[in-house]
């Protein structure tokens, strides 16, 4: 299973990102699949609060190249609305939902984590938007949950330089709420989701609304723009030399 669902007495629902040996990417199975678990846990009144994590020492590597192949714009575009109503379901979920990340949070597992209001980070995490290393722009709209958290002149840095933040870092600049030690990210997670859903639902969802409002313009503007970019040269040539550990060799068409 490339996701596992778990639920506990105390109604914690823990999705899993599982394909360790992989680091966990996330394709569009992998979407499809966390965006149907999202909407049973949503509605599933045993469960009061979600924790998302990933497999084996890592939360997620990223999109995954294997999947990123060239398509037809109207078949990217189509991907795109998953991403869209995943990420949006995500950042404002009606139930606590918290991502618990160990080791990597890379590109898209990077965007995946901060779709979730709140964020738990092993002390050992690191975090990289790395998308233009592969000749592509942020999407899973990194480009507004990134700088609600940050701002816009660090969030712009960090995704023009693809520099990796580390745990500690990360919590000083707000890209993660609360630090956990090595192994018990998870485990932190559960018990902040849990504390949470204590509080009264309708006023949370208003607030979460309130700090997901400018979401919608991050995600149009990416459906418009990345698959004209996945179809690129430059994005052929990212991919190869993802593939083949080199240095990439970009065109600029």
């Amino acid at each position: 299973m490339s996701i596992d669902i778990a639920t506990s007495a105390e109604g914690l629902r823990t999705i899993t990102l599982n394909e360790p040996e992989r680091r966990n990417p996330i394709g569009h199975d992998r979407r499809l699949a966390l965006r149907a678990a999202l909407g049973d846990a949503a509605t599933d009144e045993a469960v009061r609060a979600v924790v998302l994590t990933g497999a084996g020492g890592h939360f997620s590597a990223g999109g995954d190249i294997r999947d990123q192949g060239e398509r037809s714009i109207g078949a990217h575009r189509e991907r795109f609305a998953v991403i869209s109503d995943m990420v949006t379901r995500m950042a404002r979920f009606p139930k606590p939902l918290v991502a618990a990340i160990e080791g990597w949070a890379a590109g898209g597992g990077f965007a995946l984590a901060l779709a979730c209001p709140m964020v738990v980070a092993s002390r050992e995490a690191r975090f990289v938007a790395a998308f233009t290393k592969i000749a592509l722009m942020p999407d899973m709209g990194l480009l507004s949950t990134l700088p609600a958290r940050i701002g816009p002149a660090k969030t712009r840095r960090l995704l023009l330089n693809n520099r990796v933040v580390e745990a500690p870092e990360a919590l000083e600049l707000g890209i993660a709420d609360e630090l956990a030690e090595p192994g018990g990210a998870a485990r932190l997670a559960g018990d902040l989701a849990l504390q949470e859903a204590d509080a009264a639902p309708l006023p949370r969802q208003f607030i979460l609304d309130w700090f997901a409002r400018d979401l919608n313009d991050a995600l149009d503007y990416e459906a418009t723009l990345q698959p004209a970019l996945l179809n690129s040269a430059d994005a052929a040539e990212g991919r190869a030399a993802f593939a083949e550990k080199r240095r990439p060799q970009f065109r600029g068409c």
